[in-house]
């Protein structure tokens, strides 16, 4: 069964013609806590991504976004939510499936494809996948620091790394020994 999106907006190809298309695609509260969960943040307060639509041959649409939304994530440092804004710009060209050939090896430096099957694209999945890429992997508050003692400085962990070492060349079969002791 496929994926449905919990934020969808399909636009018809046709819609768009030889002038282009500038269209708002918004999300609803419902739709944003379903795309948050999706997501796994603890809050999306606004969704919205404004797009610059142009058709080109073989019906490839290119989607020029701007994307802007207002949620909170949890701090890796503190494990508290805060709030934060992200807004950015984005291309991708959206492909008939039968024009779209995946690539073995993708080029880095290309605009994202994403096809397409019918008559119609879907702006809101594909703002929310470009949400998602964008999101910091390992995301902390602006103002949270660790607690003292928890950070230690590059000479101490080499320092520390130097003496982990020599204990173990002193005595290789430390490790054996205490395997065994185990065992017992």
């Amino acid at each position: 069964m496929p994926h449905k999106p919990e934020f969808s907006r399909p636009v018809a190809v046709r819609r768009i013609g030889a002038a282009g298309l500038d269209l708002m695609v918004e999300a609803t509260p419902a739709e944003c806590r379903q795309v948050a969960e999706r997501l796994g943040l603890p809050e999306i307060s606004m969704f919205r991504c404004k797009y610059t639509l142009s058709l080109g041959r073989r019906d490839i649409v290119s989607a020029h976004g701007a994307l802007a939304v207002r949620f909170k994530q949890t701090c890796v440092r503190t494990l508290e939510p805060f709030e934060d804004m992200l807004a950015g710009s984005f291309v991708v060209e959206f492909v008939p499936e039968e024009h779209f050939e995946e690539k073995a090896v993708p080029d880095l430096e290309a605009v994202d494809e994403i096809p397409y099957a019918g008559e119609s694209i879907d702006l809101g999945e594909a703002a929310v996948e470009q949400f998602a890429l964008d999101l910091e992997p390992y995301p902390h508050a602006p103002d949270a620091s660790l607690p003292a003692g928890l950070v230690i400085s590059e000479e101490e962990a080499e320092k520390l790394a130097e003496q982990d070492a020599a204990e173990k060349k002193m005595n290789p079969f430390a490790d054996l020994a205490r395997l065994r002791r185990k065992d017992s």
